[in-house]
């Protein structure tokens, strides 16, 4: 269920991981939408802030925050991604940074295919 979810949305990020509840039809700004559930998590090499090497549990999780990606239409429906990114700390340079993916633009809410 997941590649096929991951292949119809075009995702080629094999970080990313979909829930058990994966699809929704809700409405979101007065029209009917498809929100898509799913997760971002990977084990970081080296730190972004400092470039520290991730040895013996210098880099740790550090709990999730979701972000509403904007896809491109499914079925002429809006459509979401609901993504729970992974946040991690660094503790070399105590500095928090969260998983990053090709799909989205760092900072950025607009998948780069819309």
């Amino acid at each position: 269920m997941q590649q096929f979810i991951a292949n119809t949305l075009q995702l080629k990020d094999k970080n990313i991981y979909f829930d058990g509840e994966t699809v929704e039809e809700k409405m979101y700004k007065g029209r009917r939408s498809l929100f898509y559930h799913a997760q971002l998590s990977y084990i970081p090499e080296r730190c972004p802030e400092c470039g520290t090497k991730n040895e013996h549990y210098s880099i740790v999780k550090n709990g999730t925050r979701t972000s509403r990606l904007t896809l491109m239409h499914v079925s002429g429906l809006p459509a979401y991604l609901m993504l729970k990114k992974q946040r991690f700390f660094c503790k070399k340079c105590l500095s928090a940074f969260t998983a990053q993916t090709a799909i989205v633009d760092q900072d950025c809410f607009v998948s780069t295919r819309v």
